[in-house]
């Protein structure tokens, strides 16, 4: 037995001292352009950010693209965005721009040369922006779970029967969106409740360990459902799952996120030169005042 355990300490030792450090060399690609924004059927400014990708080890402030010429159509009506002064590489619709309910939205990008090759790029992506319900109201109830407390936001509505619905879910705190980065939002499918009243349903979740989501008696709590179309979750899941990391085991191999935005010159391939996504998607909203339950 004591043989059996030398040969186990042994065989740890080697292993623990067969280590070294390896310096990786992922060398530089031209950088690409990565377009951020949506629109929807609300009547508010809504913006497109134009950036620049950085190799791996970049360690510099992001590279905003400024200067382009940056509009958004429907097929009828051409709508000009304008680059905000003091935000290079923000490019904003007028504040009573709304987006229509069933329509298909193409943002046209020119004027740009990303790669710096002296060549000016043009870049075109399309969204269609699918419909959704009006909320009927929220509700918003404490419990303790996992040693914390957490708020859970419940909705009523009713699902679009007779279609394929795509939803997107955030939850807002006297007017501050909480669940403030991509990988908080809430999204599904109507797989499981297609034409059903959603009644009192939980979606979303405030949690006491972030402070900004530690709600008091008369705070403001608000819910945005999104209907939005299927690869626009599928890309918000993409994202998600390289946030995350991969299960090592069980996950799929490595592959770049999704995006619909094609370089349309100096070339047409979907995953030339591009990253990011523009989606088009229609918003339903519900509010409540929280009140903290009164003792018994």
């Amino acid at each position: 037995m004591n043989k059996i355990y030398t040969l186990l300490l042994l065989f740890v030792l080697i292993i623990s001292s067969c280590t070294e450090e390896i310096q990786l060399d992922l060398g530089t690609i031209p950088p690409q352009l990565v377009v951020d924004g949506a629109i929807t059927n609300e009547a508010k400014v809504h913006t497109i950010y134009l950036r620049k990708t950085g190799d791996y080890f970049y360690n510099q402030p992001v590279v905003m693209v400024s200067g382009a010429a940056v509009s958004i159509s429907d097929g009828t009506t051409n709508v000009l965005l304008a680059e905000d002064p003091n935000s290079p590489g923000a490019y904003r619709t007028a504040s009573d721009f709304a987006g229509v309910v069933g329509h298909t939205y193409t943002l046209s990008i020119s004027n740009v040369d990303v790669d710096g090759d002296g060549v000016k790029e043009s870049y075109s992506a399309s969204c269609f922006m699918p419909t959704i319900a009006p909320m009927d109201s929220i509700s918003v109830e404490k419990r303790r779970m996992f040693r914390q407390d957490i708020w859970e936001v419940r909705m009523s509505m009713q699902d679009l029967p007779n279609e394929k619905n795509f939803y997107l879910a955030r939850i807002y705190r006297n007017d501050v969106c909480t669940s403030d980065s991509i990988n908080e939002w809430g999204i599904t499918n109507d797989d499981l409740f297609d034409g059903s009243y959603l009644y009192n349903e939980t979606v979303m979740f405030f949690r006491s360990e972030k402070p900004d989501e530690k709600l008091v008696d008369g705070d403001k709590v608000g819910l945005e459902m999104c209907g939005i179309t299927e690869d626009y979750m599928k890309f918000i899941n993409d994202v998600d799952e390289e946030y995350r990391g991969r299960n090592p085991l069980f996950g799929g191999q490595p592959a770049n996120i999704r995006t619909n935005v094609v370089r349309t010159f100096p070339s047409n391939s979907i995953s030339n030169g591009v990253r990011g996504y523009f989606a088009a998607y229609s918003v339903s909203w519900g509010e409540i005042i929280y009140r903290v339950p009164k003792a018994i």
